[in-house]
């Protein structure tokens, strides 16, 4: 097995101009075992065969595909040149860090490149494999699919006229709309970022101060599909959000695997800040209580290969007492950090401190997305919170 160190100077002065798959894997090896979600090796880009899929309850299901391929979109991936799903999904979730549920969602693209499912010895070619899928009503269709650039004329799981509000206009980093029905707003943040339109910290004054205006006393925070970023810029605005809804008035954060790195910590901020008033909604969060962030990448000139190694320790779960390498952010206050003296001090100057410390970031509520949800436009998790609301959950 090689170490880190070794693997790097293979990607550096490999002679060819780009390696096997099964070199790269060799080199992406290290990342994987430091069984970190934001560790990891990165491929260069390459295409796949002409299916998109999204890991739902441990399986891998066809969300889009080509027009050739629009009777799949709805199946569920039974197996791969002989190979069976449960064989396929073991091997790939080997190839990343972090929670299984975020193995298998970092596992999509190489699920699709029969060079990569060859050099696992999943797939019999490297360009081209037959993929078993098995449909709603149980029938089985085999198809051999070869690698082609991917095109707008796909065709989606559910049509433009029903796709879920949550998952509409997905350029952009963040919006809200007024839930009357729920006497609640309604935000999602898809992205810790400053969008074109704005900064998300006067994104979430003026959500809060729509709230005020409309009268409406209860919040819904969708950080279902909130994959990180700069969790700096909302740290302090969520921190206090909890109070400002009066009893009886509540808030509910929906969450998912692919809440993830900022968004992670965000909804920890909130689960503290506000305690029993804060329901959690949806599935566990895509990474632990405890990771490292913060990546540095490297990459590989002859391979293309990215190495992205986390630097900073986040302690969710005990607030870092017992730790000197994490991100100041979330230091205790006085200790050391893992992050650069400069940042560091600017911090403290600047923003200061504010640890965390809880002990779950589960679901209060289990609202997960299924393959039915997806085909009929259904979204759980603001059912759940309807149910909630009216006296059902």
């Amino acid at each position: 097995m090689l170490d880190f160190t070794s693997a790097l100077y293979l990607g550096l002065r490999h002679p060819s101009p780009s390696l096997r798959p099964w070199h790269q894997f060799t080199i992406g090896a290290p990342a994987a075992l430091a069984d970190n979600g934001h560790t990891t090796c990165k491929l260069p880009r390459a295409n796949g065969v002409p299916v998109s899929f999204l890991p739902i309850g441990g399986a891998f299901y066809v969300i889009s595909a080509s027009p050739r391929n629009g009777d799949l979109p709805g199946s569920r991936l039974a197996g791969i040149d002989g190979h069976p799903a449960t064989a396929i999904s073991a091997a790939l979730r080997s190839l990343h860090g972090g929670v299984p549920a975020w193995r298998d969602l970092e596992a999509t693209d190489a699920l699709t490149r029969p060079d990569l499912l060859h050099a696992l010895g999943l797939a019999d070619a490297t360009g081209e494999a037959t993929y078993r899928f098995q449909t709603a009503d149980g029938r089985i269709i085999e198809r051999k699919l070869t690698p082609e650039p991917q095109r707008r004329d796909w065709v989606k799981i559910f049509p433009k006229d029903r796709v879920p509000w949550p998952l509409q206009e997905q350029e952009q980093p963040f919006r809200w709309r007024d839930a009357p029905e729920l006497d609640a707003v309604v935000a999602e943040i898809r992205r810790n970022v400053d969008g074109k339109s704005g900064t998300i910290g006067d994104f979430l004054t003026a959500v809060e101060a729509d709230r005020v205006r409309l009268g409406r006393r209860n919040l819904v925070l969708d950080m279902r599909f909130n994959t990180g970023g700069n969790f700096m810029l909302t740290r302090d605005f969520l921190a206090a959000w909890p109070a400002r809804l009066s009893p009886p008035g509540r808030m509910f954060v929906l969450e998912s695997a692919i809440t993830f790195s900022a968004g992670v910590v965000d909804v920890a901020y909130l689960k503290q800040a506000g305690g029993d008033r804060v329901t959690l909604v949806g599935e566990a969060p895509g990474d632990r209580l405890m990771f490292f962030a913060d990546q540095q990448q490297v990459t590989l000139p002859h391979s293309g290969v990215i190495l992205q190694s986390a630097t900073q320790r986040y302690d969710l779960q005990d607030g870092c007492r017992a730790y000197k390498d994490c991100f100041v952010g979330i230091a205790q206050p006085g200790s050391a950090t893992g992050t650069p003296p400069a940042l560091a001090g600017t911090i403290d100057k600047d923003k200061g401190r504010k640890p965390i410390s809880v002990q779950t970031l589960d679901p209060d509520i289990a609202a997960p997305w299924s393959i039915d949800d997806l085909i009929n436009s259904r979204d759980p998790g603001m059912a759940a919170v309807q149910a909630t609301l009216a006296g059902h959950g």
